[in-house]
């Protein structure tokens, strides 16, 4: 439940998305705070201000909410379903689209980039198998091995995407496939550092993913990084600061 994480009173950081689900580009970030929980997964929140000046919140519109909390910070994105008035005040109700993720704010730090990649989506089948072999409950140690074959198998048919940019949470990349929010996906990318190359299998979750206009089949998605290794996320946000030094350098001398 949010009240296990949220409290009234909470401050919170708004920024609006677009169609597509990404930050608004030199949208400025307001600041609003919990005033009452609602529901199971909708909390009223006070109308979010810049400095003396209130932003109203759109209906319908989605925003990313970043929570300052006893616990931590945690984030998530949120659409709005109503707003209202309260005494003096101006609210909004917002729906919590998914679960509250605790996250560093450098992790998400986000570079435009050109880097190519090969990914898959994991079939419903292929989870079923990795769930088995994780329980490890086999009759014999031929039935085991034919699961692992079996999962070898799924490992082929990997298709060609270009990332356009990258954060320590996830990727935007677009390829010529369209694909659905919640599928699950395997990438495989190679990172150019100043120190060393290095190959990486990621698996992260379909966000969004829309056909790109006045491109023939071509599709953006937006994913986010699940069960990704500490080391490895570290090594990206390395390799996004890095790329950042190299920009403003280059920048200095032009």
């Amino acid at each position: 439940m949010l009240q296990d994480i949220l409290s009234i009173g909470d401050k919170i950081d708004v920024q609006q998305l677009d169609h597509m689900g990404r930050p608004i580009k030199d949208a400025a970030t307001s600041v609003s705070q919990i005033i009452d929980f609602k529901d199971s997964d909708s909390i009223n929140i006070a109308m979010p201000m810049v400095g003396s000046r209130t932003i109203p919140m759109e209906l319908d519109a989605q925003y990313n909410l970043c929570f300052y909390t006893v616990k931590g910070l945690y984030q998530r994105n949120c659409i709005v379903t109503g707003r209202f008035r309260e005494e003096h005040m101006v609210a909004a109700t917002v729906k919590i689209t998914s679960a509250l993720e605790k996250y560093q704010r450098r992790q998400y730090y986000r570079i435009e980039c050109i880097i190519d990649i090969e990914y898959r989506v994991i079939t419903k089948e292929e989870m079923v198998l990795e769930a088995l072999l994780l329980a490890n409950d086999f009759s014999s140690p031929q039935i085991k091995q034919e699961c692992q074959n079996k999962l070898l198998e799924y490992d082929k048919g990997y298709q060609s995407g270009i990332i356009v940019d990258i954060s320590g949470g996830g990727i935007r990349f677009t390829s010529e496939c369209s694909h659905s929010k919640g599928d699950k996906i395997i990438l495989k990318l190679e990172i150019s550092s100043s120190k060393r190359n290095k190959k990486y299998s990621l698996r992260a979750n379909v966000v969004s993913s829309n056909k790109i206009h006045n491109k023939i089949n071509t599709y953006e998605h937006r994913v986010e990084f699940t069960d990704i290794d500490k080391k490895e996320r570290e090594e990206i946000i390395k390799f996004i600061f890095e790329q950042e030094r190299r920009k403003r350098q280059l920048r200095r001398k032009t």
